[in-house]
């Protein structure tokens, strides 16, 4: 019998003091002081192992599991007071101790080929009378071929599907846990809800459905303690992560039959099993068993996201409700929605709220819990679906430091960063209506928003790199606001005023000469008048700060 011990052997790709690595769940856990932060390739890989395996495994044994130590577990922390004990507690290096007693007894939990197999169910076989029919590894993978979702450019088909060594199966088995496609999946024996070989009405796994915002440390060690909640109330008795849950208990997801229904509490929510899912070993051509195929079948489903998902921002549209998870928009770098992850408390309009987890940074951090220059980092990851979100059309994934000053409200930094986020809006827009004007000029139309590569859109993907040094800087040094006000300005007036030159010798000469609709006289030099007073409104010009170079 094939067998792969999580805790004991490397499988999550790590930095640690800058250098790439592999290593044991074990090993994750108990040097997390020592390691720099994860190294997924794929970013749906990463934020699935911290959510599903990394948090809940450190949230369980330090705050839930009742078989731990001695007596009952110590409650999370409960306020700032008590979160501040914690993160000058164990920054430095985890209670490996009560760690390594968690792993130890839950060992036979994490075989990724065990008789109860991680994040899995044993002997799940598909129900169509035909014996045990396997689909490929693919179908875990959302950038490979697989049924309906076909990359354009692949070099593999379904009908090759990848030998994965047992430490990626594990990483994409977790993903597929989080994100995988909705639609029609294959029915199993023992699943009562299966009809003519299939179940319908699958929604995407549970992060589908989100905007995930993840903060991130130095260490791997200060992740999960930026990640740690602050609970007014303990752990529910009956919350636990999938792999803590009793074979006669109705929800344990280690069996083919799945529900709808609520989350027990927030371990239960980070390990929440979406599919029910059979890896298939076998003999390799090196030493160990590699996976080519598996049985992939419905899993549990949320009725909705809870209001405690800690990974997410929230938007509540005109008119509405209820709050829905905000999504991130495909194409747009992270820091043009600094407004949204900024909004601690609900925004003028009141329609946008930030992560639950960056809310509790807000108040560590105004309470002096944190220190204004710590170096977080917000990673940010979601999917965009296609054809009734049966296939993966794209994923986004970007990072950016966060100044913790700028968590405030009623801070120069939060107005300042709003500020830029806007007035780089409004370059945008000025620079697309200048290439529309342009265009006009030339006897020709508007630019259609969907099609074609418009001035204002190349504009503002040159800022991603000034925004980020900028936040970097405010990061360190956040009494500079003012002088970090100037520079932005400067930069942001000089790329402006840059595309002019080229858009213009770009232009048939007919528009300098102008063209007449609807009585309108539309002139190139008329559209050049009208982009530089539009620049001047959005970002009025400031003195150029002492030996200013080139930004």
């Amino acid at each position: 019998m094939a067998t792969f011990d999580l805790i004991r052997e490397p499988w999550v790709p790590v930095v640690r003091r800058g250098r790439a690595e592999m290593v044991s769940l074990r090993e994750c856990l108990l040097d997390a002081h020592t390691i720099d932060g994860l190294a997924f390739e794929a970013p749906l890989e990463m934020v699935a192992v911290l959510r599903q395996v990394l948090l809940p495994v450190y949230l369980d044994a330090m705050f839930a599991a009742p078989a731990v130590g001695d007596g009952q577990p110590a409650p999370p922390p409960a306020d700032v007071d008590e979160w501040k004990t914690l993160w000058d507690r164990t920054k430095d290096r985890l209670d490996g101790d009560r760690l390594d007693a968690y792993l130890a007894i839950h060992t036979h939990r994490f075989d990724l080929f065990g008789q109860q197999p991680f994040a899995q169910v044993a002997g799940l076989r598909t129900g169509t009378g035909e014996g045990d029919k396997t689909k490929p590894v693919s179908l875990l993978i959302a950038s490979a071929s697989s049924g309906n979702n076909v990359p354009l450019f692949s070099a593999r088909t379904e009908s090759d599907p990848p030998a994965l060594s047992p430490a990626a199966a594990a990483r994409a088995l977790l993903a597929a846990q989080c994100w995988d496609t909705a639609g029609i999946k294959s029915g199993v024996e023992g699943d009562p809800q299966a009809r003519a070989g299939k179940t319908t009405g699958n929604r995407t796994g549970p992060l589908g459905a989100l905007g995930v915002v993840v903060p991130q440390g130095s260490t791997l060690a200060e992740t999960l303690l930026l990640n740690t909640p602050i609970m007014s109330q303990p752990f529910p008795a009956a919350d636990r992560p999938q792999w803590r849950a009793a074979a006669s208990d109705e929800t344990c997801p280690g069996r083919p039959a799945w529900s709808q229904r609520s989350p027990l509490g927030l371990l239960d929510l980070l390990t929440w099993q979406a599919r029910r899912i059979r890896l298939v070993p076998e003999e390799g051509a090196g030493d160990g068993p590699v996976v080519r195929r598996v049985v992939l079948a419905a899993g549990d489903r949320l009725p909705e996201t809870p209001l405690m998902e800690p990974h997410t921002g929230w938007k509540l549209a005109q008119g509405a409700k209820v709050a829905t998870p905000d999504r991130h928009r495909p194409g747009r770098a992270a820091w043009r929605g600094l407004p949204a992850l900024l909004a601690t408390t609900p925004n003028a309009s009141g329609t946008v709220t930030s992560p639950r987890v960056l809310g509790d940074i807000r108040r560590l951090q105004a309470d002096g819990c944190l220190p204004n220059d710590l170096p977080v980092q917000v990673r940010t990851v979601g999917v965009r679906y296609g054809t009734q979100s049966a296939v993966v059309e794209d994923v986004m994934s970007d990072q950016i430091p966060l100044p913790l000053v700028a968590l405030d409200p009623a801070g120069p930094v939060r107005e300042l960063l709003d500020e830029v986020v806007a007035s780089a809006e409004r370059l945008r827009e000025a620079a697309n209506r200048f290439g529309d004007d342009l265009r006009q000029a030339s006897g020709g139309d508007k630019l259609p928003w969907d099609r074609g590569q418009r001035l204002g859109d190349g504009l503002i993907s040159e800022y991603t790199p000034v925004v980020r040094r900028l936040l970097a800087g405010l990061q360190h040094e956040p009494d500079r606001w003012e002088e970090a006000d100037d520079a932005w300005r400067f930069s942001a007036r000089r790329r402006a005023l840059a595309l002019i030159e080229p858009a213009l010798a770009a232009t048939p000469p007919r528009a300098f000469l102008g063209s007449t609709r609807d009585k309108v006289v539309r002139r190139a030099n008329l559209a050049e008048a009208r982009y530089r007073s539009s620049v001047n409104e959005a970002v009025p010009a400031p003195q150029p700060p002492p030996g200013m170079g080139d930004a």
